[in-house]
C-alpha cells in the first residue's frame, strides 16, 4: 500500500497523472488513514480530484469521499484562521517596534499550488531581538507563557491559536555546528524580517533561507521524536522554488552547517516518494540514510505521533523513557554518530541552562 499512497502524493504534486491501479474500497480506506496519519489529507484529496478528471472510476466510495471532502474543507478553514492570526501577531509585535517572521506553516503553505490544502498546526513566530527582551514584552502584555526552551517559548496570545515565539529559528545538538547554524541565521536575519507580504499581512523566509532552516528542523525532529511526510512535501516545494543558482548556493550552505548527511537522506525520500526528478534534487541521494528516514516516516507518521514505542513512553517513568530514547539513539548512531553522541551532553547543558535562567 505504501507505493500506491506514494503514487497518490505524486499525482497531487503533478509528478504523474494517474495511479497504477483502481483501489478497492478497503484500499481507499487504508489510503485515507495513511493520509490522516501523515497530516496530508488535504493534499491527497486534491490528488483524488485530479484523478477523477482523468478517470471517474478513480473516485473513492461515496461515504469516504464525503468524509474526505469535509476534512479538506476544515483544513482550508483552519488555514484562513491561522493566516489571520499570523497577521494579527505581526501587528501586535510591530506595535512595540519588533520585526517578526512567520516560520514554517503559513509561510511554507504559500509555495503550494493550493495553499489552503496544506494541513497546518500552530504558528511559529521568529521575533527580532534578545530573548530576555521578548519574554519581558510577553509578560508585560499579560500573555500566558508556557515552557521556555533555548529557541522558543510556548505562548497563548490569540484564543484558539497555539503559538511558539522564537528567539532563534532552531538549533542543532552538535555545539560546533550549532554555532555555524546560528551564524547563518544571524547573517540572513534582516532579509527574512524584511520579506513582508502585504497581501498576507506577515513576513516569511526566503526559499534560500528555508533550504537550510527547514532541513535543520527536519533533522532535529527526526533525531528527537520523528518526522512525517508533510515536512518532506514542504521541503519539496522549497526546492521547487529555488533557481539553479540558488540551489548551488544552498548546497554550499547546507554542507557548511553540517547538514549534508540528512540532506542526502531527504533527497532519497523526495525522489522515491514525491517523484522529484534526479536533476532537480538538491545534491546527491544517500540511499542508506534515506531508507532509514523513510522507514521512520512511514512507521511514525507526523512528528512520530504514531510511533508506538514513543507514544507508550509518554506516561511512563523517567527510566523507561530514557531506555527507549537510548535504544533509538543507538540505532541512529551508525548513521549520524557525532550528532547522536552530542545529544546527552546537550540535554544536560540545556537543563542546567534552564535552571540557571529560572525557566524550570
Amino acid at each position: 500500500m505504501d507505493s500506491l499512497f506514494f503514487e497518490l502524493i505524486q499525482v497531487a504534486l503533478r509528478e504523474r497523472t494517474r495511479i497504477s491501479k483502481v483501489p478497492t474500497e478497503e484500499e481507499w480506506n487504508v489510503l485515507y488513514q495513511m493520509a490522516v496519519k501523515q497530516s496530508v489529507a488535504g493534499l491527497a484529496f486534491y490528488a483524488i480530484s485530479r484523478l477523477c478528471e482523468v478517470d471517474g472510476a478513480m473516485k473513492p466510495p461515496s461515504m469516504l469521499f464525503k468524509q474526505w471532502y469535509v476534512v479538506s474543507i476544515a483544513i482550508g478553514e483552519q488555514n484562513r484562521k491561522l493566516n489571520d492570526a499570523a497577521g494579527l501577531l505581526t501587528q501586535i509585535f510591530a506595535s512595540r517596534g519588533l520585526r517578526t517572521c512567520v516560520l514554517k506553516g503559513q509561510g511554507i503553505a504559500r509555495l503550494y499550488e493550493n495553499p489552503s490544502l496544506r494541513q497546518s498546526g500552530d504558528i511559529d513566530l521568529w521575533v527580532e531581538g534578545k530573548r530576555d527582551d521578548t519574554i519581558k514584552f510577553l509578560k508585560e502584555s499579560h500573555f500566558k507563557i508556557g515552557k521556555v526552551v533555548i529557541h522558543h517559548v510556548d505562548c497563548s496570545i490569540i484564543d484558539g491559536v497555539e503559538s511558539e515565539i522564537h528567539f532563534m529559528p532552531g538549533y542543532i545538538y552538535n555545539p560546533f555546528l550549532h554555532h555555524r547554524l546560528q551564524s547563518f541565521f544571524r547573517h540572513h536575519a534582516n532579509q527574512q524580517f524584511e520579506n513582508y507580504d502585504p497581501e498576507l499581512g506577515f513576513a516569511y523566509p526566503t526559499s534560500r533561507f528555508n533550504a537550510v532552516y527547514c532541513l535543520s528542523h527536519i533533522y532535529m525532529h527526526f533525531l528527537h521524536e520523528g518526522i512525517g511526510l508533510r515536512q518532506m512535501i514542504d521541503y519539496y516545494h522549497v526546492i521547487k522554488h529555488l533557481t539553479r543558482e540558488e540551489k548551488q548556493v544552498a548546497i554550499k550552505d547546507i554542507k557548511h552547517v553540517g547538514l549534508g548527511n540528512i540532506a542526502g537522506a531527504v533527497m532519497y525520500v523526495l525522489h522515491e516518494v514525491c517523484g522529484m526528478p534526479a536533476d532537480e534534487l538538491l545534491g546527491e541521494v544517500d540511499e542508506r540514510r534515506g531508507r532509514l528516514l523513510l522507514e521512520e516516516i512511514v512507521s511514525g507518521g507526523n512528528f512520530g505521533h504514531s510511533n508506538e514505542r514513543m507514544v507508550q513512553t509518554h506516561n511512563a517513568g523517567m527510566l523507561t523513557r530514557n531506555k527507549v530514547r537510548l535504544q533509538r539513539d543507538l540505532r541512529f548512531f551508525w548513521y549520524y554518530p557525532v550528532d547522536v553522541i552530542s545529544i546527552p551532553f546537550w540535554k544536560c547543558w540545556h537543563w542546567c541552562w534552564r535552571k540557571y535562567k529560572g525557566y524550570l
